[in-house]
């Protein structure tokens, strides 16, 4: 968990493969910041290949004014694939909280906890929940800043569209978003 670390700035990155939600976590995150009344910036960073590709979000929120979206070091840096590894481990240090997917990540990086998100959303019985997994353990290292409830929500909201074509997903991000919480 992180101490309250929130007025001067709190800096996440999550870097991934297009199609692992790297994106739709980093809104719902930047969403979330933003209705609880924090300042907010978030630059998306992708390839143009929609599957594939690397895919970073950069996240800053906070108390005070952001007067540049970039940062140097990652408050907390999530990995999801080996090739997101090495194109984003320069924004990590000794303090900087590593979250890697073991199921992708095969070197694990220095000082990091490994999850096995894709395999543990196939037993859930759906990867498409992958994300949920590793949004549910982001909101437990910043639940002193945004609580579970308040990401529930943002993403309720933020899916709603694809609830309708698929309903079962509703239920099944929820799960998966408390299993990661509580992992």
């Amino acid at each position: 968990m992180i101490k309250n670390k929130i007025s001067n700035g709190f800096k996440i990155l999550i870097a991934g493969e297009g199609g692992q939600g790297v994106q739709t976590i980093s809104k719902i995150l930047t969403e979330t910041a933003y209705h609880k009344g924090l300042e907010v910036s978030f630059v998306p960073n992708y390839g143009v290949e929609q599957r594939g590709g690397v895919s970073l979000g950069y996240i800053k929120f906070g108390k005070d004014q952001i007067n540049y979206p970039k940062f140097i070091i990652a408050d907390i840096a999530i990995f999801l694939s080996e090739r997101s590894v090495a194109r984003s481990e320069d924004y990590v240090n000794q303090n900087s909280i590593i979250i890697y997917n073991k199921d992708f990540v095969k070197k694990s990086p220095k000082n990091a906890k490994g999850y096995a998100f894709d395999s543990l959303a196939n037993e859930m019985g759906n990867n498409r929940v992958m994300n949920m997994l590793v949004l549910g353990v982001i909101a437990q290292y910043i639940k002193n800043i945004l609580s579970l409830e308040d990401i529930k929500a943002e993403v309720n909201k933020k899916l709603a569209h694809k609830y309708k074509q698929y309903p079962k997903l509703k239920k099944m991000n929820i799960e998966a978003l408390e299993k990661g919480y509580n992992l």
